[in-house]
């Protein structure tokens, strides 16, 4: 235990109270019954007790009271506490007769005030700030014996999605966007989580993730994976990176108010050269449903540098005027379009008109789903200037670049750091660090 009286006079030493609530309290009852949730929070009470300085003040419910003390107050002192106390509790699943069990926490903290507290109003404004944090995991409770085992059995796949990462077992594959027309010359490449087969064949965890976002869990992975991608953009001057996070993701009040993305901020404050390499894309649907700091959320990682995509464009999920609140910085029309633009001319004509669309919103446009070389012609008769595909030129754990072609000069965008790929116009082939293989927490 910290002697709080040795580092500091008593006039240093700072208090606040904490309200932390089980979000997903009602779900786990009615899926594993009301004997977990009593287990989940002495799993709480367990957790918040092994991080100095907090003590457990009382528990009702599916909430408890903490008691919090700082002795040398920083800024974000606080804040910090709440993401470590929310990564300690969501990433270690609590173990049950049942499989183990995710746990998701929201926490509403008092303003520190040095020597004692007024119980009332630290609590007042703890749960005021309580009230207005994001919790994806409050999903509505499962009232029928199908969807009650459809959530264990997303429990399980995010469980062991998770297990497979802290053991090792994936890795990053490298999808690059291309010119149609010079494939060699590549804008830049989106990160995929892969695991290996037994033969060693690559295979996604999209049916794992699509559990986490139902259990409303997804940003939890989506804020660590981030943070693997800057890694590689420490590792590697020339890369130019993307990831696709959930909606889910778009607000700095998970778990707390202000107390997500506090370590991604940080490194980019540090390193600020990183924001103008990386890109972070969301699906189109953001535009329909946001927290209500997602827009702020956009304009801060936008004036940091961070490149910000939108894929799924055209599935039907927003309106231009919806999307142009987001302000992308390029738009992935939904692959969809592609796949059936060969089966009558209606079909053709539907993609010169989504891209008159999407080049009302921004410049940069990316045709997706390109997995054929009539495809390929597709996209060089109406005028792409960057492609993506799942099969053409396919994911790899190697990433090449080369030099943007002078006669291409017109054509090529204008990127956003000084950076340039290698000077000699043969692909440079190369392995990523190791980060790509180390567990993504």
């Amino acid at each position: 235990m910290i002697d709080l009286a040795r580092i500091s006079p008593p006039n240093r030493c700072h208090n606040y109270l904490l309200v932390v609530r089980l979000d997903n309290a009602r779900a786990i009852a009615a899926a594993y019954g009301e004997e977990a949730v009593h287990a989940a929070m002495a799993h709480l009470c367990a957790a918040a007790a092994s991080l100095d300085p907090l003590e457990v003040r009382e528990v009702h419910g599916d909430e408890m009271i903490l008691l919090g003390h700082a002795a040398m107050l920083e800024t974000d002192f606080v804040c910090a506490r709440i993401e470590a106390l929310c990564a300690r509790v969501c990433l270690s699943p609590m173990p049950s007769q049942s499989g183990a069990i995710m746990l998701s926490v929201s926490v509403g903290h008092s303003d520190p005030v040095p020597g004692d507290l007024n119980d009332a109003s630290a609590l007042a404004e703890a749960r005021a700030r309580l009230e207005r944090v994001a919790a994806p995991a409050a999903v509505a409770e499962p009232a029928t014996a199908q969807g009650q085992a459809c959530y264990r059995a997303d429990m399980a796949r995010a469980v062991r999605l998770l297990a497979q990462i802290a053991n090792g077992e994936t890795f990053f594959a490298w999808r690059p966007t291309f010119d149609p027309r010079s494939p060699e010359r590549v804008l830049q490449h989106e990160a995929l989580l892969r695991y290996a087969g037994e033969q060693g064949e690559q295979f996604d965890c999209c049916v794992a993730y699509e559990a986490l976002e139902r259990l409303g869990l997804a940003h939890l992975l989506d804020r660590h994976q981030v943070l693997r991608v800057l890694d590689e953009l420490e590792a590697d001057p020339r890369a130019r990176l993307s990831i696709a996070i959930s909606s889910q993701s778009l607000s700095f009040d998970l778990g707390g108010h202000g107390a997500a993305w506090t370590d991604f901020l940080a490194r980019l404050e540090r390193k600020p050269a990183l924001a103008g390499r990386l890109t972070l894309e969301f699906h189109a649907a953001a535009a329909c449903r946001f927290w209500p700091d997602t827009l702020t959320f956009l304009e801060t990682l936008r004036e940091l540098g961070v490149g910000l995509g939108l894929y799924g464009f055209g599935s039907g999920h927003a309106s231009v005027r919806q999307l142009a609140v987001l302000r992308p910085n390029f738009i992935k029309l939904d692959s969809a379009f592609v796949r059936t633009a060969f089966l009558s001319e209606r079909n053709r004509a539907r993609i010169g008109q989504l891209f008159a669309q999407a080049q009302s919103l921004c410049d940069r446009i990316v045709l997706t789903g390109i997995e054929t070389p009539a495809q390929i012609r597709l996209a060089v008769e109406e005028g792409a200037e960057w492609v993506t595909g799942a099969r053409l030129d396919r994911a790899s754990t190697r990433r090449a670049w080369t030099h943007l072609q002078a006669s291409a000069s017109d054509r090529a965008p204008a990127l956003r750091t000084s950076v340039e790929a290698p000077a000699s116009t043969a692909p440079v082939a190369f392995t990523p660090v190791r980060a790509w293989q180390s567990p993504v927490f």
